[in-house]
């Protein structure tokens, strides 16, 4: 389920050299908290409503704030799936996607993602998906399937990812587990010095970790 296969055109970009009244407005008429930006199709950031709130004069442009873009987005070739952090972590309703060379291909929404994973079976078993700071000196894919067989879990998704933040120089393994143990998989993988940067838990069993998955659910059941 790639990125690209789910774009959307519903929602409007802004300009580099847009006023900040008028990405205010269009923020507002349309219910967004951020809108791409982009220098002609080159996407170059989003703008958020709170940092279009600090702006000096209303007639300002946005090429004011080079310096301090919202970097979030999904390239093109990504599952759908790895954009669930990033929803998490932004608060957005919709990501911009961009291909290789960093042009604007359109929009990912939560709707789009939340009705397809759940069309796809994604919370049909109990399981959950887990994100893992993967270092190939010290990780081993083997060794971290086993530890989930070890734990009667299936391992129905995987994928490496890169990651933009600084903090971070290793890609996040993405796994998409089916399992009736997820919490048990999480305590042996953390015993084996698995670094786990964030899980997200589904199934009728939920009883750890549900706040990871709490914006899945809001939609799900409004």
């Amino acid at each position: 389920m790639l990125a690209l296969a789910h774009l959307s055109y519903d929602f409007p970009t802004a300009g580099l050299h847009d006023t900040v009244q008028k990405a205010l407005k269009i923020i507002r008429a349309h219910e967004l908290n951020a809108i791409a930006v982009l220098d002609g199709k080159l996407w170059v950031g989003n703008v958020t409503e709170e940092m279009l709130s600090h702006a000096t004069h209303p007639d300002g442009k946005l090429s004011q704030f080079a310096e301090t873009w919202n970097s979030t987005k999904i390239e093109a070739e990504e599952d759908i799936l790895a954009s669930l952090p990033h929803f998490e972590e932004s608060g957005f309703r919709m990501l911009p996607v961009v291909n290789e060379e960093g042009y604007w291909q359109g929009y990912l929404t939560w709707e789009s993602v939340a009705k397809t994973t759940f069309f796809t079976g994604f919370n049909t078993g109990n399981g959950g998906i887990i994100r893992i700071l993967f270092h190939s000196q010290r990780d081993s894919l083997s060794t971290i399937a086993r530890i989930i067989e070890e734990n009667k879990g299936m391992i129905t998704r995987t994928y490496l990812t890169k990651t933009d933040r600084p903090e971070h120089n290793s890609p996040e393994l993405i796994i998409q587990i089916q399992t009736e143990q997820f919490p048990a998989i999480i305590k042996s993988l953390e015993r084996h010095d698995v670094h786990i940067e964030k899980a997200f838990m589904f199934g009728s069993t939920e009883f750890v970790d549900q706040s990871r998955f709490d914006l899945l659910l809001k939609y799900l059941n409004p």
